[in-house]
């Protein structure tokens, strides 16, 4: 028996799965990392950690598994998109990584419309969201003789490939949301770079998510307890992978990748620019993944701050404590309501960026309000998203969804209800990040065969509840939902006047 491993470094935590030929997780462990924030406004975290949080994963799922390293035929990864780490040419980190949280390059940012002005678009294929090379300016900018010493900057995927394997690689899912990297040529953007003061000699080589980059080095194979000559398969962004897990193979399916925030994820085979869509390479040759990007919402983000804000500690024991507390409030929460705004705003207008927002609080809420309002509040703005993808004639038939807040029954059953679409939930559960990297890794190794209609992957790929829409909460969520909507819009810059002075 062979085995895949599939490794994911998202934005709070490590995850490694060892799946087998039929496509079963035979063993998982999983690692928290911090963000560091020394200054207002920025957001960083040491590529170290990522590493520590890899090698502890990797080697309790073979420990629990009892897998020889010789069974491992490949390994891929997933990460967290659009963090920023500059690497000297030995690969070792100047400094911290600046994740894709941070905000500190909003001058930068400024600076990149005035060159491109309505162009930017056009120029770019995407608009500016959450992107590092505002960060990278700000860099060359603020911190001259790091820019200087920097050999690449790498986002965390090309960080794990290059601790793996010694080489330099970026992947077109990864660096497809990039403003440098052109979709249509599949290369750098040249003309962008330039314009901005950048150096694309900085940028690592371009190839495909399940494309083979290498094989496991002797340090790596003595940090993680792996086998020297692993092969290793490229990887790809976190949110594009998870498509991949939970079988959106199609043009026109949808993914909710709800962990510390959500995305909706459309798989499309148009990949030009649209002002109101994020849009990157899909790891399926000839697909892109589309996302709407107007709003951040802290989904999960939101459950941990709560967790953290009524017990101290965000682990399985709380979680499962508020989930209880949530199931005992009714639909409503008691008539509170939740803005799920606690991170950046894609928005460049503070008079209209969204934040956090408990409104409908009384002496009589209590903590299960407070659980089932988080959840309700991310189910409206879900929907808010569906509502505007039909606005611009994408239509949104069914959610498969993923992450660990997928795990709640409840909050299931309340994207349904709110949303009015059935939502099914894989097997994988919260795992489908690194599942999906365990797929990619059997693609670019050929355990998993690529043929035409990637029969070999429908087959694997299983999906474990459905969740179907309850009639009788609609009227009720129907009246919350526009309520919601209109608290968003009252409330529009109010947080970032009242943040005014300390920013500045």
């Amino acid at each position: 028996m062979h085995y895949l491993l599939g490794i994911d470094v998202g934005t709070s935590n490590t995850k490694a799965v060892l799946v087998d030929e039929t496509g079963h997780i035979v063993a998982s462990a999983t690692h928290s990392h911090s963000t560091l924030t020394p200054a207002p406004g920025h957001q960083e975290q040491k590529a170290e950690d990522w590493w520590q949080g890899v090698c502890y994963t990797v080697r309790r799922s073979m420990e629990e598994s009892q897998i020889n390293p010789d069974q491992i035929a490949g390994i891929s990864f997933s990460a967290q998109g659009c963090a920023c780490q500059p690497v000297d040419a030995q690969g070792q980190p100047l400094g911290n990584a600046l994740i894709w949280t941070d905000i500190r390059a909003t001058a930068q940012q400024a600076r990149i419309r005035q060159i491109f002005g309505e162009q930017l678009g056009h120029v770019t294929g995407n608009n500016i969201y959450d992107q590092p090379e505002p960060r990278m300016m700000w860099i060359r900018e603020h911190e001259p003789e790091r820019y200087a010493r920097t050999h690449k900057f790498l986002t965390t995927l090309s960080y794990l490939v290059y601790r793996f394997t010694g080489n330099f690689v970026a992947t077109t899912s990864d660096w497809g949301f990039h403003l440098s990297f052109d979709r249509k040529k599949r290369s750098w953007n040249d003309y962008f770079v330039r314009a901005i003061g950048l150096d694309a000699e900085k940028f690592p080589t371009l190839c495909e998510s399940h494309a083979l980059v290498g094989r496991v080095t002797k340090a790596a194979a003595q940090d993680t307890g792996l086998l020297e000559g692993t092969p290793v398969v490229a990887g790809a962004q976190d949110s594009v992978i998870v498509a991949l897990a939970v079988g959106a193979l199609d043009v026109g399916q949808s993914v909710v990748m709800r962990g510390t925030t959500e995305l909706l994820c459309l798989s499309t085979a148009e990949g030009d620019y649209h002002p109101d869509l994020y849009t990157t390479c899909s790891v399926i040759p000839g697909l892109f993944v589309r996302y709407d990007m107007r709003e951040v919402v802290a989904s999960g983000g939101s459950y941990r701050w709560l967790a953290m804000m009524l017990f101290g500690a965000a682990r399985e024991s709380e979680f499962t404590q508020m989930n209880e507390w949530a199931a005992a409030s009714p639909a409503g929460s008691h008539g509170l309501l939740y803005l799920p705004y606690l991170l950046i705003s894609t928005n460049p207008d503070p008079e209209q960026q969204r934040a956090g927002c408990y409104f409908g609080l009384s002496t009589t809420t209590t903590r299960g309000d407070l659980c089932r309002a988080v959840m309700e509040g991310t189910a409206y703005a879900l929907r808010e998203t569906i509502v505007r993808l039909g606005g611009i004639g994408i239509t949104v038939r069914e959610l498969r969804l993923t992450g660990g807040p997928a795990e709640s029954t409840l909050w299931n059953q309340i994207t349904a209800d709110v949303t009015g679409l059935p939502v099914m939930v894989p097997a994988v559960g919260g795992a489908a990040a690194a599942y999906g990297a365990a797929l990619l890794a059997g693609m670019g190794c050929g355990m998993i065969p690529m043929d035409g209609n990637y029969a070999a992957l429908r087959r694997t790929i299983q999906l474990r509840q459905r969740y179907e829409p309850q009639p009788a909460q609609r009227a009720l969520y129907d009246r919350f939902y526009a309520e919601f909507c209109r608290l968003t819009t009252q409330t529009l810059g109010i947080a970032a006047r009242l943040r005014q002075p300390e920013v500045g």
